[in-house]
């Protein structure tokens, strides 16, 4: 009978105290989530390899390269060598090499092994264990794996965060992801370091959401949007700092090291973080709520009298109890109402498409051509406009505008490389680099997009379903990037495609900017069912028939952006960039 939000209208909706927990909170949810979720890209690189040839050993690489290298259709082949004798070869020649290989020599696979390029890198798991030509599958799927764990995880993990609270699921979530990813550092084999990316892919993206939802529970409505896109901006930053760290530590068992010992600071937050004041009344500990509500009113020097969460609750009671409403579930959804099962798919498609693209896009900017610490840091670093620009378009030209417009961009970017040289590699980038600026933007719109268009009774299974369906999509995205071994502008082309496709479906989505949210499944099947996909931001089009002229659902409307109800919590409630 409490409602939090008007709570917080006088204890303060962004006071000293909400401001102190969101900077500590946002340590956890950026860079460690950050960092174990693309860490991989630099620990797995796959460095300039060529065949080893035991005679050749004493030249230079140059040499090695120039009298051992075959030509292949794309270039040098690095899983092929020349099956000739080199040492008749060299005693043939006058006791010294010649100054370049014969390209009618007969070629065979490589016999002894790799040489790799230590310009970049002076070593990564790839070159350790040799997961080049025929092995070369093994990243991808350790990859696979770990965003497997992921979708479990997310289940795992939030049932945790609502059942034991917030603060649990943090500490939770730490307590699995600190050792396990200190000890994928000292993995002696790469079916080790599989397994234990598996087990630490449960960990995202929880490290992300809970914290993030413990912030929005405790910061009232008129700040929570804002809220997610400056995390979001962390979350990119983070990613740059990752690329910097990385050029920094050039071995592989340095950087694990440096991305997972520092975290052990974060078990300090067993002392520090609090138990959402929203979780504890939901669960009726109200006298742990009312300490939490007065040390927050303190803080914010905002003083209230003791007892107060009481005698809230006091004035709220009723003499009656409302009946009980009818449980909805996700199958009357899809079976019984036919355009609110329309939206739901579109949405779901489009979801899954940002995050298959997203975290594409991150993985693939490492085979660009250029450096792979420049190339990720530039596909970071291009994300935080992409937020603050987001941020101001999504009530001028509403949602669905912003939506098609950013992930248009993204995708006719990416297909743009096609027509680009081969020799210009700094427009290829440059064209990838749009497309990451337009997906991260589609993605700052997608979540909120979501909640508005789905009605309240269902909000959170839908999306829930949803964001269940975006992470098995994730599981595709690495055998994307692999086709780049068969054509490099592949995995671009076919992301750009999937964006185009996901843009055009949210087309026919209607405008939820400045209309009444639908509460319940009747209003989900009327809303919108007669929007002009046209207009831009139309502050009349979508409104449902009964609600339509409501002066008190209209203030309530204006008073409370859309994220003023309570907080989906688990998988649904928020999600990291690219989950």
């Amino acid at each position: 009978m409490i409602d939090f939000d008007n709570v917080l209208m006088e204890i303060g909706e962004r006071g000293r105290y909400q401001q102190v927990m969101y900077l500590l909170l946002c340590v956890p949810a950026t860079i460690p989530a950050a960092f174990i979720a693309f860490n991989q890209v630099f620990v797995s690189g796959t460095p300039d390899h060529w065949c080893r040839v035991p005679q050749l050993a004493n030249l230079s690489a140059a040499r090695q390269q120039e009298l051992s290298r075959p030509l292949g259709e794309d270039g040098p082949d690095g899983c092929r060598m020349y099956d000739i004798d080199y040492s008749r070869l060299y005693d043939n020649n006058g006791g010294r090499w010649p100054e370049m290989a014969n390209t009618s020599w007969p070629t065979t696979a490589c016999r002894y092994g790799w040489e790799y390029d230590t310009t970049y890198y002076e070593e990564t798991l790839t070159s350790k264990f040799d997961l080049v030509c025929e092995d070369k599958w093994r990243p991808d799927f350790c990859t696979t794996l770990f965003y497997t764990g992921s979708v479990f995880g997310n289940l795992l993990f939030g049932w945790v965060a609502d059942k034991w609270g917030r603060r649990t699921g943090i500490i939770a979530v730490l307590a699995l992801e600190i050792p396990v990813s200190i000890v994928s550092a000292f993995s002696v084999n790469y079916t080790m370091y599989t397994v234990i990316r598996t087990i630490l892919g449960l960990t995202f993206p929880s490290l992300f959401q809970i914290p993030f939802i413990l912030t929005l529970e405790m910061i009232g409505p008129s700040y929570r949007t804002y809220a997610g896109m400056i995390i979001c901006v962390f979350f990119a930053l983070s990613l740059a700092l990752l690329a910097g760290l990385a050029y920094l530590c050039r071995h592989w068992f340095i950087l694990s090291l440096s991305c997972s010992l520092p975290c052990v600071l974060l078990v300090s937050y067993w002392w520090i973080i609090p138990e959402s004041p929203r979780w504890l009344i939901q669960q009726g500990r109200m006298e742990e709520a009312e300490q939490m509500v007065q040390k927050m009113a303190r803080i914010n020097k905002r003083p209230i009298p003791k007892n107060y969460l009481e005698s809230i609750k006091a004035l709220n009671d009723q003499p009656s109890t409302p009946p009980a409403q009818e449980a909805v579930s996700i199958r009357q959804l899809v079976f019984g109402y036919p355009n609110l099962r329309r939206k739901f798919l579109i949405i779901a498609f489009s979801w899954t498409a940002n995050a298959i693209v997203y975290n594409g896009l991150s993985y693939n900017a490492t085979k660009l051509g250029v450096s792979d610490y420049l190339a990720f840091f530039i596909s970071a670093v291009v994300e935080v406009p992409s937020y603050f620009i987001i941020l101001h378009t999504m009530d001028r030209w509403g949602r669905r505008w912003s939506l098609c417009a950013t992930m248009a961009l993204g995708g006719l970017a990416c297909i743009s490389c096609i027509l680009v040289p081969k020799e210009a590699v700094w427009v290829t980038v440059t064209l990838a680099m749009i497309g990451k600026f337009g997906i991260a933007g589609s993605f700052a719109v997608i979540y909120v997009f979501a909640g508005e268009l789905l009605p309240t009774v269902i909000r959170s299974q839908a999306m829930a379903i949803a964001s269940f369906f975006a992470g098995l999509g994730l599981l595709c995205f690495p055998q994307i990037n692999a086709l780049g071994a068969y054509w490099r502008l592949l995995p671009l082309i076919i992301m750009g495609v999937l964006t185009l496709l996901g843009g055009f479906a949210s087309w026919f989505l209607p405008e939820t900017a400045h209309q009444h949210l639908p509460e319940t499944l009747e209003e989900g099947e009327r809303f919108g069912r007669h929007t002009s996909n046209v207009l831009c931001c139309s502050k009349s089009a979508s409104t449902t028939d009964d609600h339509a002229n409501n002066d008190r659902e209209l203030r309530l409307m204006v008073k409370s952006p859309p994220f003023n109800e309570e907080i989906p919590s688990g998988e649904s409630a928020v999600r990291a960039p690219g989950s």
